[in-house]
């Protein structure tokens, strides 16, 4: 990280807790690491661990030729399985990776944590408020470590927010707004998964922006309501509603989030956080850029980033559940950690499909009554 700076040292001092948007680096890279699903994700999970050199142990997925092809291409030291039990049983299995997709994998995380595996949970983590807490007090029960891999909070521009706010570099969050314009319906067209998803925006894409929300504003109380409404774009790939409108409102502060999901030119993804002693500001990629820039009372700071939101998001929450299983303490992405997220999300899912303001607290599950 470089600085460009027309501020005193007062400024570039507060500013200096930005370093931390860089993923952690665990004390060893020994923790064996059984992957479960080789599907769409996985491939960017994987690359990223090859880059760190993390050890990846087994690929397991229903169909072999995908675990296959990730192993050839990722982890040639690694073997490969179509059955889950032979992940869970391996001693060599320190950290049980579930990529697959929502649906059945809270018990497949259940089985993990029993079997003694510390977890990474792909997100969202879950359609339930209920099944979080289970897992939450499965982990706890069994002492196990569980994660979810919410890799936008290591993205750089994002990383470097959250360090900002976290050290009080700007003082109390008074609003935070985003805007992202990308051409989502390109990428899964033909993906018979993510092309009819009805909540493809707001909950399988979108989880990653109210995680954000729901880390900057930590401190702000909660929510107390949420209005979003999602349309159909002209043009769109998918028959699915690819743009989303969404305000989060707060006692004393407020998000904004603007999804255009059909935007084939021109990718952009921006944001401004405001707060009570001063203002971080980005402009860059739809998954962000190379600057992030500080202004308070005493000047402006910009922070020339390293790293992008595949190779530093999903190595840092690896690294992170490494090193917290490490030093004996809570993951900053543990399971626990995720409810807020999900609770402003699934009272935006159901704003949408009610056109009326959700209190977060009153939703406890994507497909509420």
């Amino acid at each position: 990280m470089t600085t460009n700076s027309t501020a005193t040292t007062n400024s570039a001092e507060a500013f200096t807790s930005a370093a931390r948007y860089l993923p952690p680096v665990p004390r060893t890279a020994g923790h064996g690491i059984g992957l479960i699903g080789c599907g769409f994700i996985s491939e960017a999970q994987l690359a990223a661990y090859q880059e760190a050199g993390f050890d990846v142990v087994v690929l397991c997925d229903r169909t072999l030729a995908k675990a296959e092809a990730r192993r050839e291409a990722y982890a040639p030291q690694s073997r490969v399985t179509t059955d889950v039990e032979n992940v869970l049983s391996d001693p060599a299995v320190d950290i049980v990776d579930i990529a697959t997709h929502v649906p059945g994998r809270p018990e497949l995380i259940r089985r993990a944590l029993r079997a003694g595996k510390h977890v990474l949970s792909q997100k969202p983590f879950v359609s339930s408020i209920a099944d979080g807490e289970r897992l939450v007090e499965e982990a706890r029960t069994t002492g196990r470590t569980l994660a979810v891999n919410h890799n936008g909070r290591w993205a750089p521009h994002f990383a470097a927010a959250l360090a900002l706010v976290s050290d009080g570099a700007v003082g109390e969050p008074t609003s935070a707004d985003f805007t992202v314009y990308w051409p989502h319906d390109q990428a899964f067209e033909h993906d018979p998964h993510f092309s009819t998803m009805e909540d493809l925006i707001l909950y399988d894409f979108g989880i990653h922006w109210f995680d954000v929300v729901a880390q900057l504003m930590s401190k702000a109380g909660d929510a107390q309501r949420v209005y979003a409404s999602v349309g159909h774009r002209r043009g769109a790939k998918v028959p699915v509603a690819t743009d989303a409108d969404v305000v989060i409102e707060y006692a004393a502060a407020r998000a904004t989030i603007s999804f255009r999901a059909s935007a084939p030119l021109a990718e952009k993804g921006m944001y401004r956080i405001e707060g009570t002693e001063g203002t971080i500001a980005h402009e860059g990629h739809s998954l962000g850029g190379e600057v992030v820039t500080l202004t308070r009372q005493d000047g402006s700071s910009a922070i020339d980033l390293q790293g992008d939101w595949w190779s530093n998001g999903m190595r840092g929450t690896m690294a992170e559940l490494m090193d917290a299983v490490e030093t004996g303490r809570s993951a900053r992405n543990s399971a626990e950690t995720s409810l807020a997220s999900l609770r402003l999300c699934f009272a935006a899912l159901h704003s949408a499909r009610t056109h009326v303001p959700v209190d977060p607290a009153t939703v406890d599950a994507r497909h509420a009554d």
